[in-house]
């Protein structure tokens, strides 16, 4: 397994971590199997928390741990609201050890976080102090967040100086962090990349995107991998693995990994973004349409089949979608064309959307 400094604490993480909100539900003992497994390979990130698999993420990741904190990094995470005070989060921190049979946790995150609520945080006898006594105790060594503020929000979270790490979504076709990410490297902040293959939908076939990495990616999924990675700044790429094929992939992937350009494949992702602004820039002055068809939602599943070559994931998501916001439910009304400030042929693409992605 290949390792990274998490930002400046002196750790050394594995450049794949698990995200345990993905173990299966209702096989506890595979879930065992994979976490063992993933130990078994040199993963040594677990980011869990007690809500995820309907609470019952953590017991699942339990099972493979083992009482084997010892030289993991194992991270709980919990979110705060106006009423959470020092003493309840501290309860918190108290139980989510106790499910996962742990005496310290490498990291505790404040989950769900934002700008707005860092006051919540800081204030006197809030969350914050919790946390401070927990790590003079021992029970916790470091603080991070994760969530899905604004980048520019995040950047102004981080240069606090509260937090040794967050955890934030970043993947090919989701790059609106990179700019934080990059400020977190200049600050000594570690990022782990949760999303990598973006919530499953790059486990679908992309030869476009395969063929950004060098010498080609045998499937999608890796060349996802390869991206993050790919960025110096990012610590870790936090994948949720449910399967034990799943992990081994996943752990060839990153062994494998040689490193790439990631400045050259961020410039070649502009190039597909702008193919996709061409098309449709989802603006929605297009709406409501008077037969209630999804215009944006239709063209952006029709971006990512035309731009990125993820043709049997927008399939999926179109055949999914309510019939009468399909695109083939459009009646040619025209209402939409004089709205749409590219002039687009609406109209027509719609046609082209229905034809392309419909498959009944």
């Amino acid at each position: 397994m290949r390792y990274r400094p998490l930002g400046k604490t002196g750790l050394q993480v594995s450049a794949l971590a698990m995200g345990c909100m993905r173990l299966p539900e209702h096989d506890p003992e595979l879930a065992a199997r994979v976490v063992d497994a993933a130990i078994a390979a040199g993963v040594n990130y677990f980011e869990t928390t007690r809500g995820y698999i309907n609470g019952k993420c953590q017991h699942l990741t339990a099972g493979g741990l083992k009482g084997r904190s010892r030289g993991l990094i194992v991270s709980g995470k919990a979110g705060i609201s106006a009423e959470t005070t020092a003493d309840s989060y501290r309860e918190e921190i108290d139980l989510q050890m106790q499910i996962l049979g742990v005496d310290y946790l490498e990291f505790f995150q404040v989950g769900w976080f934002s700008l707005d609520r860092l006051e919540m945080i800081t204030k006197k006898g809030g969350a914050l102090e919790a946390l401070d006594k927990a790590r003079a105790e021992g029970l916790i060594r470091h603080i991070g967040f994760t969530g899905h503020d604004k980048p520019e929000n995040y950047r102004k979270l981080i240069e606090t100086g509260l937090f040794d790490s967050f955890t934030i979504p970043y993947n090919m076709l989701n790059r609106a962090y990179a700019p934080v990410i990059a400020r977190a490297g200049e600050l000594g902040v570690g990022v782990i990349a949760m999303c990598p293959v973006a919530g499953g939908m790059l486990s679908a076939p992309a030869p476009q995107l395969q063929a950004l990495i060098p010498g080609g990616a045998q499937t999608t999924a890796a060349a996802a991998l390869q991206f993050v990675l790919a960025n110096p700044h990012v610590s870790c790429a936090c994948s949720g693995m449910n399967t034990l094929e799943m992990l081994a992939e996943n752990v060839e992937t990153v062994n494998a990994f040689q490193g790439a350009d990631h400045a050259q494949m961020d410039a070649i992702l502009d190039e597909f973004a702008a193919l996709g602004q061409q098309f449709c820039t989802a603006c929605g002055y297009c709406m409501d349409c008077p037969s209630g068809v999804d215009i944006p939602g239709n063209f952006r599943l029709y971006n990512y089949a035309k731009v990125y070559g993820l043709l049997d994931w927008a399939a999926g998501q179109y055949a999914a979608m309510d019939p009468t916001k399909r695109a083939a439910a459009c009646t040619q009304c025209g209402a939409c064309e004089p709205k749409c400030p590219n002039t687009l042929p609406v109209i027509d693409q719609l046609a082209e959307v229905a034809a392309a992605l419909g498959r009944e």
